[in-house]
């Protein structure tokens, strides 16, 4: 749902200045970070088009400002968990491959002497990010919401401690020196922008949107797709045994199917799964082995799953793209036409230390620039749900 909302925000944002004419004229989709990459656009595809009969609605003109490509392969290595709701679909087109010389050339068709902004919002191999910077003309920035979309590969248990290493090493080095490449390419005014929940909202919740909220503008179909997400389910499995041994789960179906529909039921609705969940998180958040194991996901159990658990049932849905691609957009209207409240700029300062690959590396922020970028700070999660609203409302 958060890749689907991105995309719908960057194709309805207009611009600050002439509200007539959308931000971008072109909206350049390269699928990535999957092993069907067809089939993910076709899921997208058949979203644009509910999306454009829903209310709000998605401006009609999507179909002629939307360029389709994929990249040569799938850095996960797998199917990664997503793939599951696009299994049944049918692709209707096979993408061409995304290259730094196909990607100059669909942006040359918009115009020779465009302004492009990159977003990127899935793992991508490096090379690949690379080559897109080297041979698309007049990058501004490259926003990179960090974290997942950092992978340069699926980390095993069963990996060499040498390959487990390099892994390490090269998602560090694509943090590391993404700036660099950008700015010998494109100049010192190019900016690879940085975000994360922590720091850009200080909320580690802000990658979600309540679902009552999400059910106004989305479609329905993509809205109840979006509560079977295998996030869930994946770190309940990961934080049970962690769990004091009274209050573990002792009946988790080994189908993913039938887990998924439980975990749904008592996101949604009072009953006793629902506070046997919340009992075994809480326990769970607790566990310095976990925390020690992987801080990580003991992290987002304990800010994330124990909130969702907590209480009467207030379901949330993963919006995280939306959120951090309509922050920066915000930043951009701000810094170029004035305005206050949308967050600010402080520089990047990567860890490279990093030798466990499931951990993505960490982007902190410094005072004083290494060079290496830029973390977007200070921004509101409530603003930005309201830009969101105006957005897809077509008045910003």
């Amino acid at each position: 749902m958060d890749d689907k909302a991105a995309v719908a925000v960057a194709l309805n944002k207009r611009d600050a200045r002439n509200p007539s004419k959308p931000q971008y004229d072109e909206v350049i989709l390269v699928m990535t970070g999957a092993a069907d990459r067809d089939n993910i656009a076709e899921g997208m595809r058949q979203y644009l088009q509910r999306a454009e009969r829903h209310q709000p609605a998605l401006s009609s003109d999507w179909k002629n400002r939307v360029s389709w490509f994929q990249t040569r392969g799938n850095v996960m290595g797998k199917v990664v968990a997503h793939e599951r709701w696009y299994k049944d679909l049918r692709p209707s087109q096979h993408l061409p491959v995304a290259t730094g010389q196909s990607l100059a050339a669909a942006v040359a068709r918009v115009h020779r002497s465009a302004s492009v902004d990159m977003f990127q919002l899935a793992p991508c191999e490096d090379r690949d990010v690379y080559d897109f910077i080297n041979a698309v003309p007049n990058i501004n920035i490259y926003h990179l919401f960090f974290g997942y979309n950092s992978r340069q590969g699926s980390a095993s248990s069963g990996m060499s401690s040498s390959a487990s290493r390099a892994l390490a090493q090269r998602q560090s080095q694509f943090h590391a020196t993404l700036q660099q490449r950008l700015q010998a390419r494109h100049g010192a005014d190019a900016r690879v922008i940085f975000t994360q929940n922590v720091p850009t909202f200080n909320d580690p919740r802000a990658g979600s949107q309540e679902l009552g909220w999400c059910q106004r503008y989305f479609p329905e179909q993509d809205t109840t797709m979006s509560l079977s997400d295998p996030f869930w389910t994946s770190l309940i499995r990961e934080a049970n045994p962690y769990a004091d041994r009274s209050v573990r789960l002792t009946s988790i179906p080994d189908n993913e199917d039938t887990f998924l529909q439980q975990v749904v039921g008592a996101r949604m609705y009072q009953n006793s799964l629902r506070g046997k969940i919340y009992a075994m998180l809480y326990s769970a958040a607790q566990s310095s082995q976990f925390a020690s194991n992987n801080p990580r996901s003991q992290h987002r159990v304990s800010k994330i799953l124990v909130p969702e658990f907590q209480g009467s049932p207030d379901p949330t849905l993963e919006l995280g793209d939306a959120n951090h691609i309509t922050a920066v957009l915000g930043y951009l209207d701000q810094e170029q036409y004035g305005g206050s409240g949308a967050g600010r700029l402080v520089p990047a300062a990567c860890d490279t230390s990093g030798t466990d690959p499931s951990q993505p590396p960490a982007v902190t922020t410094t005072s004083r620039s290494r060079g290496e970028g830029w973390v977007l700070t200070n921004c509101d999660i409530r603003q930005i749900r309201n830009k969101i609203e105006n957005i897809l409302r077509r008045s910003a």
